[in-house]
């Protein structure tokens, strides 16, 4: 019988159960959007605060992200100082933008994703704002901001920026000419609303492109599924929280079940 829940192999002795904990599941993250296609070669980051810390994992900077693993993760504290007995360097511009929001937003916004995907960078490069048009879609209502573009992040006076455009009620940013940034309270929920974001902004693509008039969603309507989405009715009858997460694991354990060591 398949488990329909997460299973996290033996814990190596250096760390603590919460870090090897926020290790496999942001190992996850990587590996699954390099499964998706979401990765440019060795750019773009993904970051997780390890649990009732101050110090958040991000992946080496040089590595593909089929090659990004829970042990080769680099432990980082807000200051950029390294933890990790590793040889990785880190991105710098990846270091910014990520500390601005563990910064900014500590107790809801542990895991922070940021990709240069396709259609979420064309969104970007477009004066349009995304629209909800699905169903999945709705949740990112009220929930979207947008960071204009400067150049490339690094420079420490950019946090301020990345902070207005998130505030205290966003989760994701649309940063213009550049990509996208999801984040959440877990890998699970920053990812997930990562591949909503992009399935809805195709969608709305595809339809500016066809001229085709848009079925939009009122605001009520919108409303009404954000909160089931948040509030959790929309997983009713799941055994856990986010039941596609352990699917993504036992996808990832087919492909190569090094990810989580």
């Amino acid at each position: 019988m398949l488990n329909l829940e997460i299973e996290y192999p033996k814990k190596p002795s250096k760390y603590s159960q919460q870090e090897w904990e926020a290790r496999v599941n942001l190992a996850a993250c990587y590996r699954l959007t390099d499964y998706y296609g979401w990765t440019s070669t060795v750019y773009n980051h993904i970051t997780l605060r390890v649990p009732d810390t101050d110090t958040f994992l991000i992946n080496g900077f040089g590595l593909n992200y089929n090659e990004i693993c829970a042990s080769n993760l680099v432990l980082v504290d807000l200051d950029g100082n390294k933890l990790s007995d590793d040889d990785f360097p880190i991105n710098k511009a990846g270091f910014i933008i990520h500390s601005a929001i563990h910064q900014a937003r500590p107790k809801d916004l542990h895991c922070v994703m940021h990709s240069h995907e396709v259609n979420s960078q064309t969104l970007a490069a477009s004066k349009s704002k995304l629209i909800p048009l699905t169903q999945e879609g709705c949740q990112l209502y009220e929930r979207v901001g947008y960071h204009e573009f400067n150049g490339i992040v690094l420079n420490d006076e950019e946090k301020e920026k990345l902070i207005n455009a998130i505030g205290n009620e966003k989760h994701t940013l649309l940063m213009r000419n550049h990509g996208l940034i999801t984040a959440g309270p877990t890998a699970a929920w920053a990812f997930i609303r990562h591949q909503h974001f992009i399935r809805n902004a195709e969608v709305q693509l595809k339809l500016m492109a066809s001229n085709a008039e848009m079925s939009i969603i009122s605001d009520n309507i919108l409303k009404h599924t954000r909160e089931q989405f948040e509030g959790g009715s929309a997983q009713a009858g799941a055994k856990v929280r986010h039941p596609e997460w352990p699917a993504f694991w036992r996808l990832l354990d087919k492909l190569d079940e090094k990810w989580k060591h």
